[in-house]
């Protein structure tokens, strides 16, 4: 998952790293990062990488300009770029779909390890658009909006300092489903018989101890 905006969310969803640069926040996934930082640790210009990929020389310039526009270590998936069947143009947010497609569908770290055969036969269209689109609208919806964060914690905090509610009032319903017999014996709001509602919670007790025995 990459994801790219200028508002900055907190997060709901686990193993994401946020990195920033340039009024750009950049949301990855913890496993699509690792594969990016062993992909800087070994290329370090985009070139032998690039090879590598292969691809179609149709968005070369685009790669050249993500490697050099985007924060470290995302900059290096700039040659999966040329996988797309279409022109890219320089766009960040169209960029990082892109990828954020393509990483879904393939391991990129491995995907230079397959039969050069197998790599020139990968492909994908700008019809992907619309995929990115959704994901990042459920990512936005499911994240706190940073400048917000502090009325989330409100919430959280009041939830926490909640006063216990008392225990509720047994009504007739719970005691006929319990005490059948002993509901019949109730004959109003003025009855003063032996079966009152403090013997019926006693009864109730009672039968939960003996069903957890």
């Amino acid at each position: 998952m990459i994801i790219v905006s200028r508002e900055r969310y907190i997060p709901v969803i686990v193993n994401m790293i946020v990195l920033f640069k340039d009024e750009h926040y950049f949301y990855i996934h913890r496993d699509v990062y690792d594969q990016a930082v062993v992909l800087a640790d070994r290329y370090r210009e985009l070139e032998p990488l690039a090879a590598l990929v292969g691809g179609k020389d149709i968005n070369r310039e685009t790669a050249a300009w993500f490697y050099e526009a985007a924060p470290r270590p995302l900059h290096i998936l700039a040659p999966y770029l040329s996988l797309i069947d279409g022109a890219i143009a320089k766009d960040m947010e169209l960029a990082c779909g892109v990828l954020h497609v393509v990483t879904s569908m393939i391991h990129v770290r491995q995907f230079i390890e397959k039969p050069e055969e197998i790599r020139r036969s990968v492909s994908f269209s700008l019809s992907i658009k619309e995929e990115y689109e959704m994901a990042w609208e459920r990512f936005a919806a499911s994240s706190i909006p940073y400048d917000r964060r502090g009325n989330y914690m409100g919430m959280q905090q009041v939830s926490a300092a909640a006063p216990e509610l008392p225990e509720r009032t047994a009504s007739a319903m719970d005691t006929v489903a319990l005490f059948p017999h002993a509901a019949s014996q109730l004959s109003g709001p003025g009855d003063k018989g032996a079966y009152t509602l403090a013997a019926a919670k006693e009864a109730e007790r009672s039968a939960t101890r003996n069903l957890l025995r």
